[in-house]
């Protein structure tokens, strides 16, 4: 497979004010790349470089091989973006927005219908009248109603409900298995944990990371809370990557770093009646990065716990 986006030392600035610096980075072509970084990283700013909206300040930066600011038109043929803040004419129903959007692209009138059911997005409704969450859903839509061999995606689950972002993964999976490929800006670590095939990390500007979504996240702890039915024999959780917090008869308190399945293992041969688990948010991701280290287990003990109830 060959390179989709190349970055050569990109870099981005306004004046006195820092925008993104000698970026280095390749998407590969059939894979979708997760750009993980707080708000204010440089996200945006190295995604409209990308589009030919902003000039670099140096380096370069090609898609499909194509210069992105000298050959920005016929970049921008061959993909299809979502904002993190799009507008749209107020006075048009969603429906005549995204058919206006469609015969731009040579796209046939209503080929938005199947993706705009899936979203609930009531086309009737005239854009002014929306929700934020439901202007998203348009500009969702629109990315995917076409056949764009790349979507470039700015925070695009901005606004939508939980069901709604599930939809949104799902399409963003079957672009992927159609062989698409997908460039995800994000501060959702899980939107990009389930997503992406891999991710840069990008902080104040600069990329200080390129690493595969299960590397990131087998540096990074996860907060266990379990209750037994009956007290666990001695040396039940005696597992490489699982550290014993507290015991307290048959309530478990344990920390776990990488794959937790030797656990799920283990549970297994325990009668377990309740199990609440604390993934690692993006805060614990950039704490490494910040502060030279990953999050500690006493740090993530004191998070507040995802209940899953267990069947008795």
């Amino acid at each position: 497979m060959g390179d989709v986006i190349e970055v050569v030392n990109l870099t981005k600035s306004y004046g006195t004010r820092r925008g993104v610096v000698e970026l280095n980075f390749t998407v590969r072509e059939h894979e979708v790349f997760g750009f993980l970084g707080p708000n204010g990283a440089g996200k945006t700013t190295t995604i409209r470089t990308l589009l030919g909206l902003l000039r670099p300040t140096a380096g370069r930066a090609s898609i499909f091989g194509l210069d992105v600011w000298r050959e920005a038109p016929r970049v921008h043929a061959q993909l299809s973006y979502v904002g993190s803040d799009p507008g749209f004419l107020g006075e048009l129903s969603a429906g005549e927005q995204l058919d206006l959007l469609a015969s731009l692209r040579g796209l046939e009138r209503g080929a938005w219908r199947r993706i705009a059911e899936r979203l609930e997005l009531d086309p009737t409704i005239p854009v002014r009248k929306l929700s934020r969450g439901n202007r998203q859903k348009i500009a969702v839509v629109a990315a995917f109603m076409g056949h764009e061999q790349l979507l470039v995606l700015d925070e695009p689950t901005t606004g939508l409900d939980p069901l709604m972002q599930r939809e949104f993964l799902a399409l963003t999976a079957e672009a992927r298995a159609a062989g698409r490929t997908v460039f995800l800006s994000s501060h959702n670590l899980q939107e990009v944990e389930r997503a992406c095939d891999r991710v840069g990390i990008i902080r104040e500007g600069r990329l200080i990371e390129i690493s595969t979504v299960q590397a990131l996240l087998a540096e990074h702890w996860r907060s266990v809370n379990l209750v037994l039915a009956a007290p666990a024999p001695p040396g039940s959780f005696e597992i490489a990557n699982v550290e014993v917090v507290s015991a307290r008869s048959r309530d478990i308190h344990l920390m776990v770093r990488g794959d937790v399945n030797p656990l799920l293992r283990r549970l297994g041969s325990l009668k377990v009646v309740d199990v609440s688990i604390t993934t690692p948010d993006v805060e614990d991701v950039f704490l490494r990065y910040y502060d030279g280290q990953s999050a500690s287990p006493d740090d993530l003990a004191t998070r507040p716990q995802v209940a899953v109830e267990v069947p008795r």
